[in-house]
């Protein structure tokens, strides 16, 4: 309801996503591309668009994305 809210705003941004995340079977690289670039862009270039801000982006977030997973599995094995 409030963008300028910061919990909304995160609490929004994550429904998003999840519902991208649903949309594209849980295809990490498409529900990225269009969280950043619009679900129209990914349709229309068939997976992620040759935008430099979006590709970049991808890569950011799942290069941050799987090191969160090797932190949290070798905190695990401890």
């Amino acid at each position: 309801a409030d963008p300028n809210d910061p919990a909304e705003n995160v609490d929004a941004g994550a429904r998003h996503l999840s519902q991208l995340l649903i949309k594209y079977n849980g295809g990490l690289y498409r529900a990225r591309a269009a969280y950043n670039a619009g679900e129209g862009a990914v349709a229309r270039y068939g997976g992620i668009p040759p935008y430099p801000e979006t590709r970049l982006y991808v890569e950011r977030v799942l290069k941050h994305y799987r090191k969160l997973q090797r932190d949290r599995k070798s905190l695990h094995q401890h």
